[in-house]
């Protein structure tokens, strides 16, 4: 999950074209298989009710050794079942009622559809839904992503700095990544002087074992277990109203806890508000991990967060950590039936941060922030439907996470504005009560909201959620003079969509008398008419960008932001492409040329980028902002061609902007003192304001 333990976790593909699972990010979530596909795989469908864990963490030999009793029950009859398990680690002996099972085999590699697995024939046939409990005893060391889902990030690992095994890693006999929840007991032990941070329900117990010490992590109730964080942390305890937060950081991230803490606690009891109290109860742990994992991972009242994130460095990681901190409700309080579902985990949690960040934005920040939650939302909204993405499309792709995330955020927004907030509220919270600690899917939603609305909610779910293609709005309307010396402005609401039932924010501005009407649009058109006291000006149309639709000035920003993407995914050519299709759409654009200036910094091609930062500055200077980060990065492209005075110029003209946006003045005057550096990090060299 976009990290969650649910972003889908995971899902890169490699060159024999199988699926390995691996938010996306930021994010993480696996295919949840049906009767089906369990068929196809020659796989016995069971549902795993609890594991007792032993695990040894040996960081001096980044070695990983543990036991567990593993409880399930098939639901058919059969001789053999399957778990998967990290290729790293291999199976040293199962046991069935204390008798050796000789008979299972261990694919370290995985075939079509199922990752690492291990195959284990049972000595006998097993009726359906009878308990079985197998003993399995595993090691093996955890160094490189190898063995894991994904082929770049590591999401095990053991080493004498820092450990972490991650539920998505597979770390422990797994079955249905996502879907199956347990109850579990697990101890880890470590040497002396290690600190343990791990997910649970009942706080944990430590104990000390000759030279080593055991923590003992529980969940009573199921959840997605088998978080576990080991280092020789520093901890700090924070307290946000019912919300106690344990920090596990590493010596010398202490100076951020205060700042991140507040951050986290802020957002728990906004989404406490929101929707009722999370599964996890209250302590939640957030644990320190490496830059060469993932930025940020959900477990159940856990967060794994890099140094990256922790320090700040990465762009706009507070909305990334608004959005971790929702998957506690979506992902984790209520879970998904299959990663087909994963729209009601993914999209509810960016529209829970978006939700969050909505409550602290007023004027026009608040409608920059709307705005661009929907280009956001169309920049590849055509690639695939919400349901088709997760099984068309590679998650950690910027098609896949355009779709899931940004419009799915959108989708939710849409159907506010379609209930409206009270009903839509009530959705929310009655969607958690009703499946807290169970498995929904997005069936299951639509069966909801029809409920709720009082009506068939299916054009709603058929158009936005199944389908492609928003509706483009617009307006033809006359102004006539009263008798009364006032102005009616009288027209029509058009769309080019079948079927379409929504309402639509329309708005007069007038001279010094603006109006707001909202109108229901049924199928393809609907009369307005203002009156007003000065002259109309023009009609805007959801001047507050609350639903998913499209416009003329909307599809030009579209290809332009599909560049943006490109260009933080690394393609600089088909970014560039991109960017410069756009151009041809709108000359005037300071935005697009901005960001082309970017992507040739990035390239160490000075010329262009000053050419693209000058006319960024000549364009329209829209939005408000571009004009003070235009300036901050074309003294960059100066400093980096070892031209102090030019740069000095460019930082003192960004400074006398005085904008805010981003830290701009912040940033400027950092480089008015220190030279920009190419050589720096790949997150100082990018800066920060590439919306």
């Amino acid at each position: 999950m976009n990290s969650l333990s649910f972003r889908r976790p995971l899902v890169s593909r490699r060159p024999s074209g199988r699926r390995v699972f691996g938010w996306l990010a930021v994010a993480l979530f696996a295919l949840g298989l049906s009767a089906q596909a369990y068929a196809q795989t020659g796989r016995t469908r069971i549902d795993v009710t609890n594991y007792r864990i032993e695990a040894e963490l040996v960081p001096a030999q980044r070695f990983l050794r543990a036991t567990g009793d593993v409880t399930f029950t098939p639901a058919e009859a059969t001789r053999s079942v399957v778990f998967e398990l990290n290729g790293s680690l291999k199976v040293d002996g199962i046991e069935r009622d204390g008798k050796p099972l000789t008979s299972f085999v261990q694919d370290a590699v995985g075939v079509g559809d199922l990752g690492p697995s291990v195959r284990v024939d049972l000595g006998s046939f097993v009726e359906a839904n009878q308990p079985v409990t197998l003993r399995f005893r595993w090691s093996g060391a955890l160094v490189t992503p190898e063995g894991g889902p994904l082929a770049t990030k590591r999401l095990a690992y053991v080493a004498p700095e820092n450990s972490y095994l991650m539920y998505a890693a597979r770390w422990f006999p797994f079955n249905d990544y996502a879907a199956d929840r347990a109850t579990a007991e697990i101890t880890v032990s470590v040497p002396g002087g290690y600190e343990v941070a791990g997910s649970g329900d009942v706080p944990p117990v430590k104990t000390v074992s000759g030279a080593n010490v055991r923590y003992r992590f529980a969940h009573r109730t199921p959840a997605l277990i088998g978080n576990i964080a080991a280092a020789r942390y520093v901890t700090r305890n924070l307290r946000f109203g019912n919300y106690e937060v344990q920090f596990y950081v590493q010596p010398g991230s202490e100076k951020n806890v205060e700042r991140y803490g507040e951050l986290v606690g802020r957002a728990l009891q906004f989404y406490t508000k929101s929707y009722g109290a999370p599964a996890f109860g209250t302590r939640f742990v957030v644990a320190q991990i490496d830059d060469e994992s993932l930025d940020a991972y959900a477990a159940p009242g856990m967060q794994f967060v890099s140094t990256k994130i922790l320090n700040g460095a990465r762009q706009n990681f507070e909305e990334r950590l608004q959005r971790e901190i929702a998957y506690q409700w979506w992902g984790q309080s209520v879970g998904l039936r299959s990663f087909d579902d994963v729209w009601l985990s993914q999209g509810l949690a960016e529209y829970s941060a978006f939700a969050f960040r909505e409550s602290t934005l007023t004027g026009g920040a608040l409608e920059a922030a709307q705005r661009d939650q929907l280009e956001r939302a169309l920049t590849f909204e055509a690639t695939a439907s919400i349901t088709r993405a997760p099984s068309t499309l590679d998650d950690q792709s910027a098609a896949y996470q355009g779709i899931m995330f940004s419009k799915g955020s959108m989708v939710f927004a849409t159907l506010r504005q379609t209930l409206g907030a009270d009903k839509f509220n009530r959705l929310l919270r009655t969607y958690f009560e009703q499946y807290r600690g169970k498995n929904a899917s997005v069936a299951d939603f639509e069966r909801l909201t029809t409920q709720i609305a009082g009506e068939n909610m299916r054009y709603f779910f058929a158009r936005y959620v199944e389908g492609t293609g928003v509706p483009e709005f617009t307006a033809d309307y006359q102004i006539i003079r009263t008798r009364a010396g006032k102005f009616r402005t009288r027209g029509t609401l058009k769309q080019n969509l079948n079927n379409l039932r929504l309402p639509v924010d329309l708005k007069l501005r007038a001279e010094g008398d603006d109006a707001e009407t909202t109108i229901r649009i049924e199928d393809q058109s609907e009369d307005f008419d203002f009156e007003s006291n000065g002259k109309p000006l023009e009609v805007v149309i959801d001047p507050g960008y609350k639903v998913l639709r499209t416009s003329e000035d909307l599809k030009i920003t579209t290809v332009a932001r599909r560049g943006i993407e490109l260009y933080r995914e690394g393609q600089y050519t088909e970014a560039q492409r991109q960017l410069e299709e756009a151009l041809k759409l709108n000359r005037s654009s300071s935005w697009i040329y901005y960001h082309l200036g970017l992507i040739y910094l990035e390239q160490k091609n000075y010329e262009l980028a000053h050419q693209n930062f000058r006319a960024a500055l000549e364009g329209d200077l829209n939005p408000s902002w571009i004009e003070a980060w235009a300036n901050i990065k074309n003294g960059n492209a100066y400093d980096a061609e070892g031209d102090r005075v030019r740069a000095t110029d460019s930082y003192q003209k960004a400074i006398a902007t005085n904008e805010k946006y981003d830290e701009a003045l912040k940033v400027a005057r950092t480089f008015l003192n220190t030279p920009y550096d190419p050589r720096a990090t790949q997150e100082q060299a990018q800066g920060t304001a590439t919306r």
